[in-house]
């Protein structure tokens, strides 16, 4: 997302990550592209982000968050965005009716795929929202799209497993990132999970 906003709409782009495979993969491919005046990975927690920006994104973070921090996360947010700024995100959503019994419990995702997850509602996202100064504009959700693509995901994954295999990955690890693939498409296609876009203003 950095290297296609600073191709293709010339943003200076700061990005930030908690993960030093990724900050390292992801300032490699920067300098590869000869983006490096424009593109700057930081090996950064979002608590510790300082500085103003006119437009924010996160895609696939919030999951990450946890509950208990979804306010703080939000503010940290409202606190960086300029006057005016937008703030464009992308969450896998929880149905608002299943949301507190889901967060009472550790799920099969949570335990062998995303360890220390947690999938927000939208009820939850407009709650934590609240003395943030920022306020949901709009909301789309594309899960029903998102059942195809992952569809997609695992037949391209099996018909790579010949070289999945030779990377040292094993059976289990094949049939648990299959499950995952299957478990995925099925929920978004029931409507039992949701995949949102939401635009944020200040």
């Amino acid at each position: 997302m950095a290297l296609h906003a600073a191709k293709t709409r010339g943003c200076k782009v700061t990005a930030i990550t908690v993960s030093r495979e990724q900050h390292e993969l992801a300032r490699a491919k920067v300098f590869a592209e000869g983006l490096g005046d424009r593109v700057d990975i930081q090996y950064r927690d979002y608590r510790e982000l300082s500085g103003r920006f006119d437009k924010l994104v996160s895609i696939e973070m919030l999951e990450a968050v946890g509950y208990e921090y979804l306010p703080a996360y939000f503010a940290t947010c409202g606190r960086v965005l300029a006057a005016g700024g937008t703030m464009a995100l992308q969450t896998i959503t929880m149905p608002d009716d299943r949301f507190d019994a889901y967060r009472r419990r550790v799920d099969w995702m949570q335990t062998y795929i995303f360890p220390g997850s947690l999938i927000p509602s939208l009820a939850v996202i407009r709650q934590a929202l609240t003395g943030s100064g920022l306020t949901l504009s709009r909301s789309e959700d594309l899960g029903p799209h998102y059942a195809p693509t992952l569809r997609a995901w695992a037949q391209r994954f099996k018909a790579q497993l010949p070289r999945v295999r030779a990377l040292g990955f094993d059976l289990p690890f094949v049939r648990t990132w299959l499950m995952y693939l299957a478990f995925s498409e099925a929920a978004f296609a029931e409507r039992t999970l949701g995949d949102h876009h939401l635009v944020l203003q200040r």
